[in-house]
C-alpha cells in the first residue's frame, strides 16, 4: 500500500516515463494491420484504460477523483488539495485472415501518461502525452512475368504520432465549465518498398532495388471543450453534458524521399533520387464530439457520438486503391460500484465495466467501406479500503475489414492496465505518531 512518500515517488516516475512513451510510440509494435499502410495509420481509442473499459465514452466524463484528458473542461472538478495521476500499459493481439491466408501478431507498450491538479478554486490543469495514431505493416507479394522471371514486392512500414496535451478547465457558472488545450502532434513514419527479381529459371537473383520514406510530422494545434452538469434528486443523481471541438488543421509533414543505388543494406551514401519536402495536401478534419453521462452513487452510463469530415478536407488520391471517406463513432458504456464505502467486502468495493464501439474507418479500400466494432470489459481494483485510487484492467475484443476483394479481415484482443492514483488517499493527510 503506498503511503504519501510513495504517491510522491509514483508521480515523479510518472514523469520520467514520459520520454519513455515517446521513445515507445516511434515503434511498429504499436499496430499490425495491412489497413495502416494508408494515411497515418490505425487512429487509437482515447482515454484512459477505465473509459476504454467503458467502449472509450468519456467526452462527458466527469469525476473529481478520475483523469479525463479527452475533455479539457473535466479539470474544473478536480479537488483543492489534491492531485491525480495516471499510467497506462496495453497490450495487442492481432489475426488476419484473407482468402487464402493467415497470420497472426502480438504487442505490448506503454500506453499513456497524465497528470492534473488544481490551480484555484473551480479551475485546474490537465498534461498527458497519448497515442494518436500508429502504423506498422509487412506486406510481400510474388508475381511471375514469363519474360523476366519472379518479381517479389516487400512493404514494410512502422511509426507513430503522439500527442502531448497541455489542457485548463474553468468552471465558468455554476454547473457550466469550459475548457482549452493545446496539442502538439508529433512522431515520424518510415515506409519502405523492396523489390527484387529472380531469373526465369530461378537461379540468381539479378536486380533489386528499394524506395524509402520518411514522413515526419510536427504541429501545435487548439482543442475545445465544455460540460454542463445537471444535478438531480440533491444530488444523489446527475446528467452531464459534454461536447470537444477540434478545428481543421493541416498537417504539413516534412517528407524524405529516397531511392538508393542497391539494395535495402545501402549505407544511404549514394542515391538515385533524394528529395525533401512538404505534404502540403494531408489535412486533419475537425473534430466534433458529443456525449452524456449519467451518474449516481453506483451506477454510471455514458454515451458518445464524434464525426471527422476526412472527405471534404483532403483531396482523393489519383491511381491508388483507396479514398477517404467521412467518419462517424459511436461508443458507449456502463460501470457499477455495489458499495465503494463498504470497508469489510472487498468485492462491494470493485467497479464492473462494460462498452460497446463502433466506428467507420477514414479510408475506403478497393471500394469497400471498412468498419470497426468491439465489445469491452473490465474492472477497477480499489488500492484501500477507503479511497478512490484503482488499478484498471480492461479487456477489448473487435474486429474490422472483410476477406471480400481479396481485403484483410482483422480480430483483435487488447488488455490494459492502468494506474490511477487520487492524491487525497496519500497527499495532504496529517500525519499520526504513537
Amino acid at each position: 500500500m503506498l503511503n504519501r512518500k510513495g504517491f510522491s515517488i509514483a508521480v515523479a516516475l510518472g514523469f520520467l516515463i514520459l520520454p519513455s512513451v515517446v521513445s515507445a510510440q516511434n515503434s511498429s509494435i504499436n499496430a499490425y494491420s495491412p489497413y495502416s499502410f494508408f494515411g497515418l495509420g490505425d487512429f487509437a481509442t482515447q482515454g484512459t484504460a477505465n473509459l476504454r473499459a467503458m467502449g472509450g465514452a468519456g467526452v462527458a466524463y466527469r469525476e473529481a477523483t478520475t483523469i479525463n484528458y479527452m475533455n479539457p473542461a473535466s479539470f474544473s472538478s478536480i479537488r483543492r488539495k489534491s492531485a491525480l495521476f495516471n499510467v497506462g500499459l496495453e497490450g495487442q493481439n492481432f489475426y488476419l485472415k484473407s482468402s487464402d491466408k493467415k497470420s497472426s501478431f502480438n504487442t505490448f507498450n506503454i500506453r499513456d501518461v497524465a497528470f492534473a491538479i488544481p490551480l484555484a478554486e473551480k479551475l485546474g490543469m490537465g498534461i498527458s502525452v497519448t497515442p494518436l495514431s500508429s502504423v506498422g505493416y509487412k506486406i510481400n507479394n510474388k508475381v511471375i512475368d514469363p519474360n523476366i522471371g519472379q518479381i517479389g514486392y516487400s512493404y514494410n512500414g512502422e511509426g507513430d504520432v503522439v500527442q502531448a496535451k497541455l489542457g485548463i478547465g474553468y468552471e465558468l457558472y455554476k454547473n457550466l465549465s469550459i475548457g482549452a488545450e493545446l496539442v502538439y502532434y508529433f512522431g515520424s513514419i518510415d515506409r519502405y518498398s523492396i523489390w527484387e527479381i529472380t531469373e526465369v529459371n530461378g537461379s540468381e537473383t539479378y536486380e533489386d532495388g528499394m524506395i524509402y520514406m520518411e514522413e515526419n510530422y510536427s504541429r501545435l494545434l487548439p482543442s475545445f471543450g465544455l460540460q454542463y452538469n445537471i444535478p438531480l434528486e440533491q444530488d444523489k443523481r446527475a446528467l452531464t453534458l459534454g461536447a470537444t471541438f477540434q478545428p481543421e488543421t493541416k498537417l504539413n509533414p516534412k517528407i524524405i524521399r529516397s531511392v538508393p543505388t542497391s539494395d535495402s543494406n545501402n549505407d544511404f551514401g549514394d542515391y538515385v533520387l533524394y528529395e525533401e519536402y512538404r505534404d502540403k495536401d494531408l489535412t486533419m478534419p475537425a473534430v466534433i464530439a458529443a456525449g452524456a453521462y449519467y451518474h449516481t452513487t453506483k451506477i454510471s452510463i455514458g454515451a458518445d457520438y464524434v464525426y471527422q469530415g476526412w472527405k471534404g478536407s483532403n483531396k482523393e488520391p489519383e491511381g491508388l486503391q483507396y479514398s477517404f471517406r467521412n467518419t462517424s463513432t459511436i461508443r458507449g458504456g456502463i460501470q457499477y460500484t455495489p458499495d465503494r464505502g463498504d470497508i469489510r467486502n472487498f468485492m462491494k468495493r470493485v467497479t464492473y465495466r462494460a462498452g460497446i464501439r463502433y466506428s467507420d474507418y477514414y479510408l475506403t479500400v478497393r471500394g469497400h467501406n471498412i468498419s470497426d466494432k468491439a465489445i469491452t470489459l473490465g474492472v477497477g481494483l480499489p488500492f484501500k479500503r477507503a479511497g478512490f485510487s484503482n488499478v484498471d484492467l480492461g479487456v477489448e475484443l473487435g474486429q474490422r475489414g472483410t476477406t471480400k476483394n481479396n481485403l484483410i479481415k482483422e480480430t483483435y484482443f487488447r488488455f490494459s492496465i492502468g494506474l490511477s492514483l487520487f492524491g487525497n488517499d496519500f497527499w495532504f493527510v496529517k500525519p499520526k505518531f504513537d
